[in-house]
């Protein structure tokens, strides 16, 4: 309450004499009539006497200095009868010292000055715990609405106008404001949480302390919420996936499928990843679904899911609707298996693993030696030894469908020639190229050489 609120309440009638420092704040509001005032103030004061002490000997002008001296900002005189005036030294030696000095009417006692500064204070003392009370008011009601930490810090920006994010674990709520502060939530399992304000906390205004202060509970509380949330969905998740794997008959999984949000309408894929974490993975598809599963990442995607930049082996199986995609997730990790093999980062769909090219590539380069060795191992010793060419000749045929003429052409060589050298090859082979799993052999074989 600041001096001149008090002077001036109309219920209160003062006569102001000096005015002094009306915008000083009054600390407390009691009377005095001792002669030495000065042990019982401490500062900010605004005196009440009726001049008793001037009995004691103490003249208006020595006992105002005293007051003045202790730090009071304002002396009130108390009227015993209308006609009452208080002393022109006391009046005199105010003005001098800057204090304010007024009189009260004799219908105003003492105390009703005291309630007036008390009511005054009482309001100023529940502002902040009001405000406090508002701020969780909108809070609560906020969290009615709509659940989450995003919904509690929009509150705080709305209503303190300042920045504020959580960030829980590699998980950021809001903008971070530049050079942010941390605060640390606490709860269960949030070691890794905090809310980051603009500022240190101990900086900020004192009624943006105690609304932050009260919406951190909130926001404990929401992070739990919303980590015990995705814990359950990723059981769920991760047990449907199981259930797909094991072949569990079709309405159960997609009864799980769609508690889970993932559509029944559309047509899905198996995405199965290796070498990367579920959230770069989460970030670059945003799949309908994502679990950790052993050693794989798996995601169901749309049909059209987009071959975009993921580090790591990443498998894609077929096409299928939510209640056959059993296939699918096979063919995905066959798929996965196939470029970690090979050491290949990428993506492989199961459309590119039927070519028996690919399926050749997802083996060791020791056992596609081994393979070529086996079939082709007296062809390769003919063409080291005597220069033969048979193996050039095999491929320039089997890559030519078979065709006699063409193939010699293309060789720039006698058809005679070439039935000779294919003669060659079924000798040291021991295959007939008459035979399609012959011609098979021959062909796996020389894309083993690849």
């Amino acid at each position: 309450m600041l001096l001149h609120e008090l002077l001036d309440d109309p219920s209160l009638g003062l006569e102001v004499l000096v005015a002094g420092a009306p915008d000083r704040e009054v600390r407390m509001v009691h009377s005095i009539e001792v002669a030495d005032p000065g042990e019982f103030l401490r500062g900010g004061e605004v005196v009440l006497t009726t001049g008793a002490w001037q009995r004691l000997g103490q003249t208006p002008a020595a006992w105002l200095s005293k007051v003045a001296d202790a730090g009071a900002i304002a002396v009130g005189f108390g009227r015993l009868a209308p006609d009452d005036e208080p002393p022109a030294d006391l009046v005199a030696a105010a003005h001098e010292r800057g204090l304010a000095c007024f009189a009260v009417p004799v219908a105003v006692p003492f105390v009703r000055l005291a309630e007036v500064f008390v009511a005054a204070k009482r309001v100023e003392w529940e502002a902040p715990l009001r405000r406090q009370l508002e701020h969780h008011g909108a809070i609560v009601a906020a969290l009615r609405a709509e659940r989450g930490v995003d919904s509690v810090l929009r509150v705080l920006r709305r209503r303190l106008g300042i920045e504020v994010a959580v960030v829980a674990g590699t998980t950021t709520h809001g903008p971070v404001p530049v050079g942010g502060c941390p605060v640390t939530l606490i709860g269960e399992g949030l070691a890794d949480a905090s809310l980051v304000l603009p500022r240190p906390l101990a900086e900020l205004d004192v009624d943006v302390q105690a609304a932050v202060s009260s919406a951190m509970p909130f926001l404990a509380l929401e992070l739990e919420r919303e980590r015990a949330v995705r814990a359950t969905e990723q059981r769920y998740a991760w047990e449907v996936v199981e259930w797909i794997a094991t072949g569990v008959p079709a309405p159960a999984v997609t009864a799980r499928l769609e508690a889970l949000g993932v559509p029944l309408d559309r047509t899905l894929r198996c995405l199965v990843a290796r070498g990367v974490g579920p959230d770069a993975v989460d970030a670059a598809l945003a799949p309908y679904l994502i679990v950790e599963r052993a050693d794989d990442v798996v995601c169901l995607v749309g049909e059209d899911v987009a071959r975009v930049p993921v580090a790591g082996y990443v498998g894609v199986g077929q096409p299928a609707a939510a209640g056959e995609l059993r296939v699918s997730l096979l063919q995905a990790r066959h798929a996965a298996d196939a470029l970690v093999a090979r050491g290949v980062e990428g993506w492989l769909t199961h459309e590119e693993l039927a070519s028996p090219a690919v399926l050749l590539a997802a083996q060791d380069p020791a056992v596609l030696e081994a393979l070529a060795r086996t079939v082709l191992g007296g062809v390769l010793d003919s063409d080291r030894d005597r220069g033969t060419e048979l193996v050039a000749t095999l491929r320039a045929f089997l890559d030519g469908g078979g065709r006699w003429q063409d193939t010699a052409d293309a060789l720039h060589v006698h058809i005679n020639t070439l039935r000779h050298r294919m003669k060659r090859v079924e000798e040291l082979t021991g295959r007939s190229l008459a035979s399609t799993a012959d011609r098979v052999d021959l062909f796996l074989a020389l894309r083993a050489l690849s």
